[in-house]
């Protein structure tokens, strides 16, 4: 029986199913969750296997817009990926020859001048100690800003040397490593070439009638994350090469390995460019006030000329965040993934909003 006067009463099983509170969408999805934090739990013995297709996914998504140009030409798609992978090969080779060479040398050799630059730092500590002094401040206060400065400086050396560390190894283990060199460029190859049989091998592991639903959803995930992933590469690699320009041009030393830390800090929003630039002042500091002036400077100008005119023109909107939320996703990124996580703390928030719109805008089965 209607509990309202003129409606029609309805069977239990159509009650259950429009107005109780498993629908079948929300069933769906609280699968999916169960099925993310199951695999969440395992996420340590499925790095190894997935690694490779994930570095072959990122790659992909660099080369796709060439390997799509190329085609606009009338290059067949197997010969258009040939020859961006030709342009990849040479553009490899020319930075085996003239740059990894050097960046290894400098951090080499900054790794061995860290000890004397804080020493050098102890000591302006020390200056700037007796000249408090002077000004007759309490003694306690003294010792605790000095005390303070030095686990600081222990601290900074300690980061330092384990950054240094990571960056050596990681291009060695790129260069030498065979999943990298074979393994990867071959597994893009196929996400290159058959990526529309692939999407729609997927596709037909989702029921008919959600299909173009799914097919548009991940449309919009695809088109966001490759913006997105494409835009950082440029911008960041741009802005490492005016920061090496700009540092050589004040005459600082390692700007080469110090325009790479930007490259590869740019991909952390708001957080990255005050990481990368930290450790450039600091070493132009302990030269001299005067380097240190001019290399903060650098960083400004740069910093700035990449949020007012590469972000805007490369990346044209952002991933619309707000900022608040944009800066909680990279802490939480930090917690669960260190760099890494903050690195994709933000394009997988964008996508996980994304997905939180599609549900709430799509229709359920009932309506």
């Amino acid at each position: 029986m209607s509990l309202v006067p003129g409606t029609p009463a309805q069977p239990e099983g159509d009650r259950l199913k429009t107005g109780g509170i498993l629908t079948p969408r929300l069933l769906n999805w609280l699968l999916a969750a169960v099925a993310v934090i199951g695999l969440y739990t395992i996420r340590f013995k499925l790095s190894v296997a997935l690694a490779p297709f994930l570095h072959a996914l990122l790659l992909a998504y660099l080369l796709a817009p060439l390997v799509a140009y190329l085609q606009e030409r009338k290059f067949p798609r197997t010969m258009a990926i040939l020859v961006v992978y030709l342009l990849l090969m040479v553009s490899l080779i020319l930075l085996g020859i003239f740059v990894i060479p050097n960046i290894v040398t400098q951090i080499s050799s900054l790794a061995k001048q860290l000890p004397s630059f804080f020493v050098r730092a102890q000591e302006m500590l020390y200056q700037l100690g007796d000249q408090y002094e002077r000004i007759n401040l309490p003694p306690a206060v003294i010792d605790y800003v000095v005390e303070y400065v030095e686990a600081s400086l222990a601290r900074l050396q300690g980061s330092l040397d384990k950054l240094l560390d990571v960056l050596g190894q990681f291009i060695v283990s790129v260069c030498s490593s065979a999943v990298f060199v074979v393994l990867v460029p071959i597994l893009a190859f196929y996400m290159l070439k058959d990526m529309e049989k692939i999407q729609h091998t997927l596709l037909n592991l989702v029921p008919v009638r959600q299909q173009e639903q799914v097919l548009a959803l991940c449309r919009r995930v695809d088109s966001k994350l490759g913006a997105w992933v494409r835009g950082q590469v440029m911008i960041g690699l741009l802005t490492g090469g005016l920061i090496f320009i700009g540092l050589r041009l004040v005459g600082m030393d390692y700007a080469l390995v110090l325009g790479l830390l930007v490259a590869i800090f740019n991909f952390i929003p708001y957080f990255g460019p005050i990481i990368a630039a930290t450790p450039a002042v600091l070493l132009g500091l302990l030269r001299s006030p005067t380097l240190g002036i001019k290399v903060l400077a650098v960083q400004v100008i740069v910093q700035q000329f990449e949020s007012s005119f590469l972000v805007p023109h490369i990346l044209g909107r952002e991933l619309g965040l707000h900022p608040l939320l944009i800066i909680f996703a990279l802490l939480l990124g930090a917690q669960f993934g260190g760099i890494l996580g903050m690195v994709l703390a933000a394009p997988i928030a964008a996508i996980l909003f994304d997905l939180v719109s599609a549900w709430r805008h799509v229709p359920g089965e009932a309506d």
